[in-house]
């Protein structure tokens, strides 16, 4: 649930074709980290096995939704970069700040759960 609210507040609603793929992709990335080192290899293709379509193909659509962010709400994209965003960021960098995001989010929930 978390990965699409975040997405929506982006911008990217579940009509756009790299929706699906954005959310499996950042779901294998949660799930293990190392994947982020080798998209292509690890997460393209398990995404596009997922989706029964090509790396390539998958790689198409999540452009597609990066550049629906950066045109939509690049104010809330660099809030969750940290940091001011010179250009459109690359599908991995993308998958990168959202990844780190939902990383951040979930520790600052497991801190106030203590508390």
């Amino acid at each position: 649930m978390e990965i699409q609210a975040i997405l929506r507040k982006l911008g990217i609603c579940s009509t756009y074709r790299g929706y699906k793929a954005m959310v499996i992709a950042l779901t294998l990335a949660l799930e293990d980290e190392d994947r982020l080192n080798a998209i292509t290899r690890e997460i393209y293709a398990e995404t596009a096995r997922q989706l029964g379509s090509t790396p390539s193909a998958v790689e198409k659509n999540l452009r597609t939704v990066v550049m629906r962010a950066w045109d939509i709400n690049r104010t809330d994209l660099e809030r969750m970069a940290g940091y001011r965003l010179e250009a459109m960021p690359s599908v991995s960098e993308f998958l990168d700040i959202l990844f780190n995001y939902i990383q951040r989010s979930r520790m600052r929930k497991s801190k106030k759960s203590r508390s």
